[in-house]
């Protein structure tokens, strides 16, 4: 016994448990400057392709030149308001906020980059109308005069009054029937 704690005296003295072994001298430095590019490269043609496909489906939403029948939609409201009961100084006021509301749209389409042109200025038949976009949108803020009730003295509801009575205006000027 006296043999064996010898050799685990010897063993126990040859050195550390974990002996380091030396390297030949190579030098440990960071990760270098070529994953770094890589890593932005790849990070960059991401956000990229992000921003493309953005556009792209923007795109379809908003074709990049538009026209609009500005003529009709402003003569459809003042007709409207002609109809109308309204006070002269309410229609002054309601006619102001409207045509407010058309130009804070065109040129909220502007800053979106659309070119919006005049229908009666267009030649080409191939520029979408957003005519009816844009009248959804303005009147959703501003509302469209309501007519003013027809009354039985008012001249129109007196002479739809006679032409729907039978025997009225119209039986006279055909005249008898056999």
């Amino acid at each position: 016994m006296a043999a064996s704690s010898n050799s685990n005296a010897k063993t126990a003295s040859d050195g550390p448990l974990f002996e380091v072994q030396p390297h030949a001298s190579k030098k440990q430095t960071g990760l270098g400057w070529l994953p770094v590019v890589a890593v932005t490269a790849v990070v960059g043609v991401g956000l990229w392709g992000a921003w493309v496909t953005k556009e792209l489906v923007q795109a379809a939403d908003m074709p990049p030149i538009a026209k609009v029948q500005l003529q009709s939609m402003v003569g459809e409201y003042v007709q409207a308001q002609a109809r109308s009961a309204t006070p002269p100084d309410q229609v002054t006021a309601e006619t102001k906020a409207f045509m407010t509301e058309i130009q804070n749209n065109l040129v909220g389409r502007g800053k979106r980059g659309q070119i919006v042109l005049v229908a009666e200025a267009v030649v080409s038949e191939n520029i979408p109308d957003i005519t009816n976009q844009l009248r959804q949108e303005v009147f959703a803020k501003v509302k469209m005069p309501q007519p003013a009730q027809l009354g039985q003295n008012y001249v129109m509801g007196a002479m739809r009054q006679a032409m729907a009575q039978p025997g009225g205006p119209g039986a006279v000027a055909n005249g008898p029937s056999n």
